[in-house]
């Protein structure tokens, strides 16, 4: 290998590289990079578009974690090393460098070996030159930093000047919501290449001061659209979409975009909440297809959606054309965030989740079998949130838990969601303190 490559191998840029590469590693259960197989970059790729909403194909990741060998080692652009970072929890990269900070160290014993030489006593330094090579070194390491942060990061103060606004934020289904961007002060060098996620997992959007954007949601519950400059997000806005009583909607997995309503008589909260094949049909759905139902009541409350207890009795929906693993979720919308749940067959634990708050948990690259159980013959099901530390219970045997810390506020509307042709009934929710119900 030349030279130049060897020491860019080296170098402290590829050293914060790698280091990256090895937290992605372990964020994704599979530490050892050695031992990755295509599939293992297609995955990656999925996740970092996921969460980061960021495209980076698995030929470009193969090249960043060093498994595609070339004469020299490839350093990604600014954008691609801001998505790696954030999708390890910080904000961007200039934050996992500060973060994580390395000294350059000198590289020419590994560019070639030396001649041996006739020894010679070693010279030992003083204790003072010792000290005084320490703190100029750190010095400099500190002085490098402060330079780095000054020229090179970006001027936030201009960027936290901008704010996303939602013209008209509430209403029903379907709804038109209008953006734009508010600007604080006179500042005449503002960003401009802005982009938009509606939260409703849709296309994102573009936007620049002055501009207008209309995006179009179709399904009730509350949406938290973020402003993102250059794929840091910087602002967030609420998006409320009420309901009048319970809704039922339908929609297919090929395209989650598009809901269809379904007519249904529902016999009031402790009646039985299910919609037939025949309606599900007559919405326009092919019942022969995989597909989903959702009951959907979206209004304010007083319950603290951090202190409550969810109680219903569930089953899910028998073995029928594309339908195999028989899901369950429940969503709670709160003021900032939500929280969900999905329980699912054992053999299907692939495809579970749950989030509360900031906490988030996805089958395919997480242990998750405490969400694996068939509840088609019927069971009675207890969510219960009690100062942030969550417990889920199946006919009364506590079967998961988790803490969060970032609290969502008061409940805004709940979500129930089926695969195929599940029902429920006696539903109850309530606050934990106040006693308040659904």
């Amino acid at each position: 290998m030349k030279n130049d490559s060897v020491q860019g191998e080296n170098s402290v840029f590829f050293q914060q590289l790698d280091i990256c590469c090895k937290k992605v590693a372990v964020k994704v259960g599979k530490k050892d990079i050695s031992e990755w197989k295509n599939s293992d970059f297609i995955k990656l790729s999925e996740l970092l578009h996921d969460q980061t909403k960021v495209t980076l194909s698995d030929h470009t990741l193969k090249r960043i974690f060093g498994k595609l060998k070339t004469s020299t080692r490839y350093f990604p652009q600014k954008a691609t090393r801001d998505a790696l970072a954030q999708f390890i929890g910080y904000r961007d990269w200039h934050e996992f460098e500060l973060l994580n900070p390395l000294q350059i160290e000198k590289i020419d014993s590994v560019q070639k070996q030396p001649m041996a030489e006739p020894e010679t006593e070693p010279v030992t330094k003083s204790p003072a030159t010792k000290m005084a090579y320490l703190f100029g070194t750190l010095f400099l390491l500190i002085l490098s930093l402060g330079f780095g942060f000054y020229f090179f990061y970006p001027n936030f103060n201009k960027i936290e000047q901008i704010k996303l606004i939602c013209i008209n934020p509430e209403g029903g289904t379907p709804h038109s919501a209008i953006f734009n961007l508010a600007i604080k002060g006179k500042g005449t060098d503002i960003p401009s290449d802005f982009t938009i996620d509606f939260g409703d997992r849709k296309r994102k959007k573009n936007i620049a001061p002055n501009q207008a954007v209309n995006h179009y949601y179709e399904l009730p519950g509350r949406f938290y659209p973020t402003l993102h400059a250059k794929d840091v997000v910087v602002d967030t806005a609420v998006v409320y979409l009420k309901t009048k009583g319970w809704s039922i909607l339908t929609s297919l997995p090929a395209d989650t975009s598009r809901f269809y309503s379904v007519y249904s008589k529902i016999n009031g909260q402790n009646g039985v909440f299910r919609a037939t094949a025949a309606e599900i049909s007559a919405a326009g759905i092919d019942t022969n297809k995989t597909f989903y139902v959702s009951y959907i009541n979206i209004k304010p409350t007083t319950i603290n959606a951090d202190n409550l207890k969810l109680k219903v009795n569930v089953k899910t929906s028998a073995n029928r054309p594309g339908v195999r693993c028989s899901q369950f979720n429940i969503y709670l919308y709160g003021e900032v965030d939500r929280h969900f749940i999905d329980v699912i067959k054992p053999e299907c634990v692939a495809w579970a989740s749950y989030q509360f708050s900031e906490i988030q948990k996805d089958g395919e690259i997480s242990d998750l079998r405490a969400l694996g159980h068939d509840l088609t013959a019927g069971a009675n099901v207890t969510l219960n949130i009690a100062d942030k530390k969550v417990k889920l219970y199946i006919n009364k045997q506590l079967v998961f838990q988790t803490q969060y810390k970032k609290p969502i506020g008061k409940l805004m509307g709940v979500k129930i969601l089926f695969a195929g042709l599940g029902q429920f009934q006696n539903l109850e929710l309530k606050d934990l303190k106040t006693g308040q119900s659904f």
